[in-house]
């Protein structure tokens, strides 16, 4: 298994370097509420597994039954709100959770016509939150962010990087010499 995918976030407080998310996404963990969501970053960033890992948390037990993901850059016509993204939302809640989830992937990549009537499906259904992710902010439309929180994900520092690597290490009981690990941040901030 690559360790990209074995040490994935699972919760949220192995999110790294997006303090601010983090620290929103546990209070309404705490208070079992939270908003629609957007995550803006460029691509590999950590938005994906950040979605999954605030929907976890918040459906606990409930979340295979109340989580949907959909890529909206596969999935991006209009025919996908009108009926994938309508139908899930008119579902009822199952369990405790008090709300379903509906998560989209890459929604910079649907179209406007999609986005407008998936507004119409926000404002429609208040038992569905909606987690969105974005490479470029700028491709979703005004009307979608002034109804979600907006986090923009940024880049991690190089000690940041370096702290998640060292914990990698020490959990695969690898050694690395200082030049390999200097290379591997210096590559992933190059990449940032």
């Amino acid at each position: 298994m690559l360790w990209v995918e074995k040490y994935r976030p699972q919760s949220i407080d192995e999110i790294v370097g997006q303090d601010k998310f983090v620290l929103d996404a546990k209070g309404w963990v705490e208070i079992k509420a939270m908003p629609n969501v957007l995550l803006a970053g460029r691509a590999g960033i950590g938005k994906t597994a950040a979605a999954i890992s605030l929907g976890k948390e918040m459906l606990k037990d409930d979340f295979d039954a109340n989580f949907t993901e959909i890529n909206a850059s596969d999935d991006r016509k209009l025919e996908t709100v009108r009926t994938t993204i309508r139908t899930i939302a008119e579902q009822g809640v199952i369990g405790d959770s008090g709300f379903r989830i509906i998560f989209l992937d890459e929604m910079d990549g649907m179209t406007r016509d999609a986005q407008f009537a998936l507004r119409r499906v926000m404002e429609r259904y208040n038992h569905v939150r909606f987690i969105i992710t974005a490479n470029h902010q700028e491709g979703i439309i005004e009307a979608i962010q002034s109804r979600v929180a907006c986090y923009r994900f940024m880049p991690l520092e190089q000690e940041q990087i370096a702290n998640v690597l060292e914990k990698i290490m020490v959990r695969e009981n690898k050694d690395l010499t200082i030049e390999q690990a200097q290379s591997i941040i210096e590559e992933n901030s190059a990449v940032n």
